[in-house]
């Protein structure tokens, strides 16, 4: 059972995760009245931030039939608005370049497995799955479940059917799909979690489709991008880090995982935010093109150091410290986590080394969570 206090930080990083979001929406109404947007993106930066922070209440938001149709379609809203945050922060860096903005823009249009997912349709789910979930407190609270559906379809006119000059009716679903979704999850006075080993085979799937990710990507830039219709290597690695948040957010409640679940879920979104950029590399027609990018974004270090340098080394180091939680109760498996990891920081000497080390915490994890456990065991987590 998780504690009061974890209920009480849930809750709280609910409230805060939407009220982001809606400050990001009212924001876009004032960019040409402020300057919002320097010296970074602050708006999409928001909007990026107030999804995470939801993450933990949307798998904990209900537990009955339409919980399992509508947390992972919830999920899959978060993710892909999360990656729309990463193209639009590409499309500011153009600001100075219109011409050049405009030409990219068209150019990402053209790509289905970009636009449509991550811009058109993807972050739409957001309000599809939580509204799916909200079915499950209809025989307990139907005002809450009102809310959150009206508020949901109220978003979508706003934003799909009414142009701009009426962004103020987004606005104001926005609000009301959020009152309704934070009345539904505050009358939950104990969150009861029964995913818990579905969690643990999906962190393991996950660790494997990034090793997936890696060996696809050993022959090289020239294989990848000729990789068709989509990037397989690419989507390989978002889809292991989408596929492994359920279990980041759901580890015991101890200190140490107060420490490890921010750094690991920081390391997820910038594994997005580095895929949805070599996206738009592969969609690129010709080299020259993914020079001129790659040289042009490497001048904007809010972009270019979360998503390209440093930012993906957050993950490996977060599911390190994540794994202390078990060191009492299995020394060998923590070992081969930390080995995995000394080999990123040290193992330079070592060709394709991340796939040994992708592979290394797999065999650890799967160490920890598929041991016999105790009856208990998932009752304390």
């Amino acid at each position: 059972m998780i504690t009061m206090n974890n209920q009480k930080l849930t809750k709280i990083l609910f409230v805060i995760g939407f009220v982001l979001l809606i400050l990001a929406q009212i924001s876009f109404s004032f960019t040409d009245a402020i300057n919002l947007l320097e010296p970074i993106d602050f708006i999409h930066w928001t909007i990026l931030i107030g999804a995470v922070l939801v993450i933990p209440g949307v798998l904990r938001f209900s537990n009955g039939m339409f919980s399992k149709i509508g947390t992972p379609i919830t999920l899959a809203g978060i993710a892909t608005t999360i990656g729309m945050c990463a193209i639009d922060f590409v499309l500011w860096s153009y600001n100075s370049d219109q011409k050049a903005r405009a030409d990219l823009y068209y150019q990402l249009i053209e790509e289905p497995s970009i636009w449509m997912v991550f811009i058109t349709v993807g972050p739409a789910l957001f309000f599809v799955g939580l509204s799916i979930q909200s079915f499950d407190y209809l025989k307990t609270n139907i005002k809450g479940v009102l809310l959150t559906n009206i508020g949901a379809v109220v978003t979508g006119v706003g934003g799909l059917l009414l142009p701009f000059e009426y962004h103020f009716v987004m606005i104001i679903g926005y609000m009301i799909f959020a009152f309704g979704a934070n009345i539904l999850l505050f009358k939950r006075r104990i969150f009861h979690n029964t995913y818990f080993k579905v969690y643990d085979v999906l962190f393991i799937i996950g660790l494997l489709l990034e090793m997936i990710g890696q060996i696809l990507l050993m022959p090289g830039n020239e294989f990848v991008y000729a990789l068709k219709p989509i990037d397989f290597a690419h989507w390989s690695l978002l889809l292991g880090a989408v596929f492994m948040i359920p279990k980041i957010v759901n580890f015991p409640n101890k200190l140490i995982t107060y420490i490890g679940t921010p750094l690991a879920m920081i390391g997820v979104v910038c594994f997005i935010g580095m895929c949805i950029l070599d996206f738009m590399w592969w969609n690129m027609p010709n080299q020259e093109m993914r020079v001129e990018l790659a040289s042009h974004l490497s001048k904007f270090p809010s972009i270019w150091i979360p998503f390209i340098t440093k930012g993906t080394a957050f993950f490996n180091i977060g599911i390190l410290i994540l794994s202390f939680n078990y060191i009492k109760k299995n020394i060998l498996a923590v070992s081969l986590i930390i080995l995995a990891t000394l080999i990123i920081f040290v193992g330079g000497f070592i060709p394709h080394r991340l796939i040994l080390v992708y592979l290394i915490t797999a065999i650890g994890y799967a160490l920890i969570f598929f041991k016999k456990a105790s009856p208990n065991e998932y009752k304390t987590q």
